[in-house]
This record gives C-alpha cells, structure tokens and sequence, in this order.
C-alpha cells in the first residue's frame, strides 16, 4: 500500500479558494482565485488561514466507512491538536448547512469554538486516492472583500464576522504560522501512517462511493502533486 501524504502551508500572498461547485465564477473578483478539486464553498486561503491536506491512498482502512465518517475523523483530529494547543475546539453536530462561502456553512468534521466556525473540512474521492481539506482561520479576515463577489451583500460580510472565529480570538495572539503547519503536517502524517499498519487486522473493504461529477471520479491513477492542493 502506499504510504499518505500531509502537507500544510500559510502563504504570505492574498487570494480567494473556490469550491469544485464555484467554477466559472472567477470574473469580477478584488483577488487573484485558485480553484480546488474539493468540495465546500469559497475560502479565503492567504494569509489568513493554515492549510493542510492529508492525501490517502485507495487501500487506506479509514476509507471502508465512507465520507461521513472520513470527515469526522479527520475533524477530530484537529479538534484535539487544536485543544492541545489551548484552544476549547468542538466539532459540529447535526445536519449540514451549506454555504456560498465555507465558514458560513457547517458539515461534518467542521471545528467550532463556542458555536462560531474556525475550521472548515472538506474532500475528494477519486479511484487511486483520498484527498482531505483542511483550513483554520489564524486571524480576523476581511470579510467584506471576500463578498465583493457580484450578488453577494454586504450583509454577507456582518453574518460571516459574527458567526466564525480565529486562532487570534482564541488565545489572544497569532501563533508562529510556519512552525504549526510543520507540526501539524508531522503529526496528520504519523497519524495516518499508524492506521494504515492495522489494515491486515481490519474487515475486507467494500465499495467506495464515488463523490462529485463523473471527471472528478475518472482521475488519472498516478502520483499526487503538491500543486493540486495548494497552486
């Protein structure tokens, strides 16, 4: 089996992360965009939030239980990083919420501290690989920038403010970015390495559901490239 792959960054460059279901809707922007193959709505990645991905080969056993619980897992894990870092962190209960924008929406494995969103999860399945998303707010973003987007009021910006939250808020400073997404990458990777060493004592797998449009599904098999996840 192939080992997984964890990369994490904070860019020093601003800029706007769209969805897979945003495509097209580039023009018009204040910022330079990039588009990801992942699901959730429009985030803004530089240099507000810490970014991770955890990249799971086909034959990983955290994959034989679905989306679902792929999400929850992977939420739990930053949920307990992030609390042994100081911070009260809890993942959304109930039934998703989706949103125009990722941190106004809520699903599953979404971290939140006291109700207010401060990481968004996201994922894609394809045949050779999982890849999963993950962003956290490190400090207070411009919301209304972001919802320059045509058709978007500026109420959206008010409602985002008030319903997320930042590392910053917190605990009442802005850690060393570099040295999180390094600590954190070596522990998703540690993590992820384990359980693959318990695959042989595991139930045989069943059938993988296939999320997003048909192309996203029809990848390529062949190596991942850093690229696709932070360009």
């Amino acid at each position: 089996m192939q080992r997984p792959i964890a990369l994490a960054s904070v860019s020093s460059h601003a800029g706007l992360s769209l969805g897979r279901s945003q495509r097209g809707r580039t023009t018009g922007m204040p910022w330079p965009c990039c588009l990801r193959s992942g699901g959730a709505g429009a985030a803004p990645p530089e240099p507000w939030l810490l970014r991770a991905v955890l990249v799971l080969p086909a034959e990983h056993p955290r994959l034989r239980d679905g989306p679902v619980a792929l999400a929850l897992w992977f939420g739990a894990l930053h949920r307990d990083w992030l609390r042994g870092h100081g911070i009260d962190a809890h993942n959304h209960q109930g039934p998703p919420r989706p949103h125009w924008a990722c941190f106004a929406g809520r699903g599953p494995g979404d971290v939140l501290v006291d109700g207010r969103k401060l990481t968004g999860v996201s994922q894609t399945w394809r045949p050779e690989r999982v890849q999963l998303w993950l962003g956290t707010l490190l400090r207070p973003v411009p919301w209304s920038m972001l919802c320059r987007e045509p058709n978007r009021r500026i109420e959206h910006a008010q409602a985002l403010a008030e319903t997320t939250t930042t590392v910053r808020c917190c605990l009442g400073h802005v850690p060393n970015a570099a040295r999180w997404a390094a600590e954190w990458a070596a522990h998703l990777h540690a993590v992820a390495a384990a359980d693959a060493t318990c695959a042989a004592s595991r139930p045989p797998a069943r059938a993988r559901p296939r999320l997003g449009p048909p192309d996203e599904a029809r990848g390529v098999p062949g190596l991942f490239h850093p690229q696709e996840c932070f360009p």
